[in-house]
């Protein structure tokens, strides 16, 4: 069986409420990593052999079982699910707005399937969980399973225990024998889960924007919008002042700003990226910046700067200022408290001695085109007609491929 997820999306309402529906829970995911691909799962060779035989005397109810699950139902489902997150993406800036059903969610939901018809098999025994050891541990049992890995022996025995006491089981292992076949890039994984908060924010600013009574299609490919970080405020450009001013005014609401800066600075310093607009030094200056104003409320660009530190206007030193919020703050450890002064203080010294007005403020720039944001500046275009996009991760959330032998 190929699992190829540029397939179209199965409409199945009922089975999204089943699997995921709002009670789907992160899932840790345990993964193997071979040499020159980050987070690459992949089947053993032990496993391999296994699969590869004709013909294996003894029982084999758990890849019996295996055989049955539909993983391609639950890849599905989760599309579906995002899709659906879309259409309510809403219109405020947040991706964190949006549910994310991810693949190892979907997993998750086809392990919960499997081992929930193997405990409900266990159950029928007089005692199920002596009749779950010997599944796995007693050779001489009639029900001892021959066609697992000592790997796969072990997680299915947990699962299957897990699911027997509990209804449930946890995390998400990919060297259960569901899984023999799979290869899950954990590059491809982090890839798609970018692109659908990157969906997601198209989705909000062209519901903001229309809201407003602003077409997208009224405006020009040379739209660009660029996030004060001081600020986050909004600007417009290359379009002309009246529509400028109109598209201004629809974003730079609530934490719009704030959250567009944080998306486009997400987007620009993932592996690979070589953005041009994010430096160490600006980085530290804005880093300076958002923990002064935090703790103290007030902003280091407009303090006095001298002798490696700031000073308000009354004279008082930002640094003794910061080591007095930090230690009145309930948000941070007494254990920590020293450290999270030294941090800040060092920050602080830091920049000072760079001199603020040497290092360049780092303001954030995303074009906008046809209601999508468009990665400038950079290596890597994070949408989805873009080369990178296409040659990494193709144009679906997911990219996995599963082969049954």
């Amino acid at each position: 069986m190929n699992i190829f997820l540029n397939n179209q999306i199965q409409s199945n309402r009922t089975l999204l409420d089943i699997m995921f529906g709002r009670k789907a829970q992160n899932a840790k995911t345990n993964k193997n990593v071979q040499s020159g691909r980050r987070d690459t799962v992949t089947i053993s060779s032990e496993a391999q052999e296994l699969s590869m035989r004709t013909s294996i005397s003894g029982r084999m109810r758990n890849t019996s079982i295996d055989s049955m699950i539909d993983l391609q139902k639950y890849v599905d489902a989760a599309r579906e699910s995002n899709s659906v997150a879309l259409e309510n993406a809403g219109n405020e800036i947040d991706v964190n707005a949006v549910p994310y059903t991810d693949n190892s969610t979907a997993f998750r939901a086809a392990l919960t399937d499997k081992y929930s018809r193997l405990a409900a098999e266990a159950r029928t025994h007089f005692n199920p969980e002596v009749y779950i050891y010997g599944k796995y541990y007693d050779k001489g049992s009639q029900y001892y399973e021959t066609n697992l890995t000592d790997t796969e022996r072990r997680i299915a025995y947990n699962y299957e225990m897990q699911m027997y006491k509990s209804g449930r089981i946890n995390g998400v292992n990919y060297q259960d024998s569901l899984f023999r076949g799979i290869e899950i890039d954990g590059n491809v994984v982090d890839n798609d889960r970018i692109m659908f908060k990157r969906q997601t924010v198209n989705r909000q600013i062209t519901n903001i924007l229309s809201g407003a009574g602003i077409g997208i299609d009224g405006i020009p490919d040379t739209c660009a919008f660029t996030v004060d970080p001081y600020s986050y405020y909004i600007s417009v450009d290359g379009v002309d002042d009246s529509l400028k001013l109109s598209m201004e005014q629809a974003l730079n609401q609530g934490s719009n700003g704030k959250n567009l800066y944080k998306h486009i600075f997400t987007c620009s310093t993932q592996d690979g990226c070589n953005s041009s607009q994010v430096s160490e030094d600006s980085k530290l200056k804005f880093q300076a910046f958002r923990q002064v104003y935090e703790y103290t409320g007030l902003k280091l660009n407009e303090l006095e700067e001298w002798g490696g530190t700031y000073y308000t206007k009354d004279g008082e030193d930002i640094k003794e200022l910061i080591s007095a919020a930090v230690d009145k703050s309930g948000t941070v450890p007494g254990d920590y408290k020293a450290q999270v002064k030294q941090w800040i203080c060092g920050m602080i010294s830091e920049i000072s001695g760079k001199g603020w007005n040497n290092v360049a403020d780092m303001k954030l720039s995303i074009l906008f085109q046809s209601g999508r944001l468009i990665d400038t500046k950079q290596s890597i275009v994070y949408a989805q007609e873009s080369e990178w996009i296409k040659e990494s991760i193709g144009s679906s959330w997911y990219s996995v491929t599963a082969m049954r032998r």
